[in-house]
């Protein structure tokens, strides 16, 4: 199972050949990662009310373009669980036919220091290789 997002793209994110900048797909990866947790019930407004599932860091982003995006409207995401570890999640992104890739992230503590993930997370990230 995989989770899908459709990312509104504005005029103000292309480039000046008109198409969306390079930087951007990780933004709308990480704003699809953002409506997954909210789905999951686990959205948070202040930052002392986040999840400790969600107290992240990104690790390691690859990103293969494949065609331009080239005006204003809705890039379809795809997001799937690729592997876990003991701290680290790998997950896959798919941005319609525009650009795929991977997305390493690594759950850390208050301190900065890496953290296994709860049950809850683990559940959800099997989930979500079904």
């Amino acid at each position: 199972m995989s989770f899908k997002w459709d990312s509104p793209v504005f005029f103000d994110e292309l480039d000046l050949n008109g198409t969306l900048h390079n930087s951007r797909f990780a933004v709308h990866v990480e704003r699809a990662q953002s409506a997954l947790f909210e789905q999951l019930g686990k959205g948070w407004s202040e930052l002392a009310d986040r999840d400790e599932d969600l107290r992240y860091v990104v690790r390691e982003l690859h990103i293969e373009f494949l065609t331009a995006f080239t005006s204003p409207g809705i890039l379809p995401i795809e997001l799937t669980a690729d592997k876990i570890g003991t701290t680290s999640a790998v997950y896959g992104f798919q941005c319609g036919h525009y650009a795929r890739g991977y997305r390493v992230i690594v759950k850390v503590d208050a301190d900065g220091k890496p953290s296994p993930w709860s049950d809850w997370y683990r559940d959800m990230f099997a989930g979500m290789q079904q």
